[in-house]
């Protein structure tokens, strides 16, 4: 009997050599237990953002910023929100770039203040050519942990069924610009798409957003190389969609159509 098992054994392991290999160590249940994510919904108060309709997106990035800090903090990391409710920083007395810019310190403020290891600031996306869509992350030139994170951003975006497959891309945006530690623009979407502009109203696609924008910090501090072999990095800004783009923020950003848009690319 002593034989039969010790043959079997042998016959296992030779057919299924991994049968009886150590097991992979699970991962760890709070990934970012030591860490602090500031998460920015853009706009607020008086500062709608893009518009389309009775649809803000001041609203929509709140509504996916609370779902991130859910999701992160559930992944053990301390989440701090530039705002929590519909409100700027502005003050009173301050009016147009003034007033924007003097809103954006005050969010640095706070990310500085909370001694922040990183910052996401989540806005929606609105241009003329109405067949644009799909979430795409931006971090500035100058910050090679910035691209890290956003690498890992829009590798879980892009997991999004149905999803457009973009890549990630540079920005000189204020916040970025400004921003101590490695931080990422998320544009989570395009308001001008009729398609787009349907999801982001349902919660659950909301969440999925949120989840996925959690996966990619998780990703950032736990297997950041994985990311980068995914080639979805935009190698240069000279991308006719990514010029055309910017000229639209940069030269036409007063012109109304159907919605206004948000200024949260250049600023």
């Amino acid at each position: 009997m002593k034989n039969f098992i010790i043959t079997l054994t042998l016959i296992l392991t030779l057919s299924h050599p991994g049968a009886f290999a150590a097991a992979k160590p699970a991962a760890p249940p709070n990934p970012l237990l030591s860490k602090t994510i500031a998460i920015d919904p853009g706009h607020g108060g008086y500062d709608p953002g893009a518009i389309w309709g009775d649809i803000y997106e001041k609203d929509i990035n709140l509504r996916v910023a609370k779902a991130v800090k859910k999701h992160l903090e559930r992944a053990g990391a301390k989440v701090v929100l530039t705002r929590d409710g519909d409100y700027n920083h502005a003050i009173a007395g301050l009016h147009g770039r003034e007033a924007k810019r003097y809103d954006l310190n005050q969010r640095i403020k706070l990310i500085n203040a909370h001694k922040a290891d990183i910052a996401i600031t989540i806005h929606v996306n609105s241009v003329s050519k109405r067949s644009y869509e799909g979430a795409e992350a931006f971090y500035h030139p100058k910050s090679a942990e910035g691209k890290k994170l956003a690498l890992a951003i829009q590798q879980e975006l892009r997991a999004i069924p149905g999803m457009k497959q973009r890549i990630a891309k540079i920005s000189n945006c204020y916040m970025l610009s400004n921003t101590r530690v490695p931080a990422v623009l998320v544009e989570v979407g395009f308001l001008s798409n009729a398609h787009e502009r349907e999801l982001l109203q349902d919660p659950a696609y909301l969440d999925t957003l949120a989840r996925k924008i959690a996966a990619g910090v998780v990703i950032y501090y736990t297997a950041p190389a994985g990311a980068a072999k995914q080639g979805i990095l935009q190698k240069t800004a000279t991308g006719l969609d990514f010029v055309f783009r910017i000229m639209e923020h940069t030269f036409f950003a007063g012109n109304r159509h159907e919605n206004s848009r948000c200024n949260c690319i250049i600023h």
